[in-house]
């Protein structure tokens, strides 16, 4: 996935969020399809390590 193709909040986190969302969303491509249900599987993935600061994906505080 290219980077400009990423969400804009992706696309202002760290490379790790970067790299994490594109390997979830080529993944999700593969089985359904790419487009919204993509999207959502990718955005599952960086939620389990990662949430929304403002503009950009931080790593949870356990």
């Amino acid at each position: 996935m290219d980077r400009f193709e990423l969400p804009h909040t992706v696309r202002r986190s760290s490379k790790e969020v970067q790299e994490l969302y594109g390997t979830a969303y080529e993944a999700a491509a593969e089985r359904v399809g790419e487009g919204e249900d993509a999207e959502r599987a990718a955005y599952g993935a960086v939620k389990e390590k990662y949430e929304l600061e403002n503009d950009h994906w931080v790593p949870k505080q356990d």
